[in-house]
């Protein structure tokens, strides 16, 4: 029986993450409230546009990040039965490695992620309760052709390290 490796959270990485997503956040204030700082024609229209969507997208942010700091389980657990995911704020929970197709990595917008390709993706996507995640695996499954992936954006580790570990445990169980 080989032991568990268990990944924490990065309060450092968090941290920044949420004073950067926080910056964001201020800039679409600012572009709702004075959209002519930032544009040199009479129509303002698509600056404030901008604003209200990056006061969305930060503010989502800010909550996930939020949520994250406060969390004191692992961000990523592997073991014999599979991985259980806490790394994001579309975390996917347990991953069993009976289910799991394939792992691989690809790059989406500058960051490396392992996408975790399962038989049934379905049965991931249903599974969560919260609507906004279950609508981001949605994205995620038409995107990548799977529901889940797992980015070293809020963990304590590099990702070569991550995926090697992963990969380890996959291969164990197909062992």
């Amino acid at each position: 029986m080989t032991p568990a490796t268990t990944i924490a959270l990065s309060k450092t990485k968090l941290i920044r993450n949420t004073l950067f997503t926080l910056l964001f956040f201020i800039a679409g204030l600012l572009f709702i409230i004075k959209p002519f700082w930032f544009i040199r024609s009479d129509d303002s229209l698509i600056i404030v546009i901008i604003g209200y969507i990056l006061l969305v997208l930060a503010g989502l942010g800010l909550l996930v990040y939020l949520i994250k700091l406060s969390d004191k389980k692992p961000a990523l657990i592997i073991d014999e039965e599979g991985i259980t995911d806490n790394s994001s704020g579309v975390a996917a929970g347990k991953i069993l490695w009976s289910d799991i197709k394939k792992i691989s990595v690809e790059w989406v917008s500058g960051q490396q992620l392992i996408m975790v390709e399962v038989k049934n993706p379905q049965l991931y996507i249903k599974a969560q309760k919260n609507p906004l995640k279950k609508s981001m695996m949605t994205l995620n499954y038409s995107l990548y052709k799977t529901p889940i992936h797992i980015t070293t954006i809020g963990m304590n580790v590099k990702f070569e390290d991550l995926y090697k570990a992963v990969e380890n445990g996959f291969q164990n169980y197909k062992r």
